[in-house]
């Protein structure tokens, strides 16, 4: 491991709390010249499992423990003509298996998890088009979690926050977007909450 990436690794076992703090600020404290070098360290820190990073708050880092080696082999499901659960999962709605470090994203069930690939604009900046969302296979959020949906007959990734029990916002991080109100039901399900985002693949 490079000197620098271990200075940054000790920096982030100590820190308790990274939320607001700068990359100019990891910087300063690791005696790192700019902000540029921490984030390009950051990423091969991630890149080799070490770290990784929240999904929802991307400023935020997880610090692995005893990464491993294993590699697991994740459907990637399309969006196109998916009107329910049962044909979103289905064989004829995969379309390949992309290989999956288990030392970056954590998975322990290939069967739990699964891959999606986005469309479109009201996700961005956090979520650009064909950016590959990684899911875990759950059929409700905590209110705020990035989540794919089916909503009537299309599926979605929007964040889910709850008003009630059966009652939801689905929100669109690009603000040209209005929120949508929607009730758990037929028209209505929640498949997976996001885990991670992959772009480049």
């Amino acid at each position: 491991m490079h000197e620098t990436q271990k200075k940054l690794l000790k920096y982030l076992k100590n820190v308790e709390d990274l939320e607001g703090i700068s990359l100019r600020h990891i910087a300063r404290e690791v005696g790192i010249n700019n902000a540029q070098t921490v984030s390009h360290h950051l990423k091969q820190l991630e890149k080799h499992g070490y770290i990784r990073r929240n999904f929802s708050n991307p400023a935020l880092f997880e610090i692995l423990k005893d990464p491993v080696e294993d590699v697991v082999y994740l459907d990637l499901l399309g969006f196109a003509q998916c009107g329910n659960e049962a044909e979103f999962f289905s064989d004829g709605n995969l379309k390949e298996k992309i290989a999956i470090s288990t030392k970056l994203f954590g998975i322990r069930d290939p069967q739990d998890a699964f891959l999606v690939r986005a469309k479109g604009d009201s996700m961005l900046p956090d979520i650009v088009e064909r950016d590959l969302i990684l899911c875990d296979k759950r059929d409700d959020v905590d209110s705020g979690s990035i989540a794919l949906v089916i909503d009537g007959d299309e599926p979605k990734l929007k964040r889910v926050i709850k008003k009630s029990r059966n009652e939801y916002i689905l929100n669109s991080i690009n603000r040209k977007y209005d929120d949508k109100s929607v009730k758990r039901g037929q028209d209505f399900r929640i498949l997976g909450v996001g885990r991670s985002v992959i772009r480049g693949l």
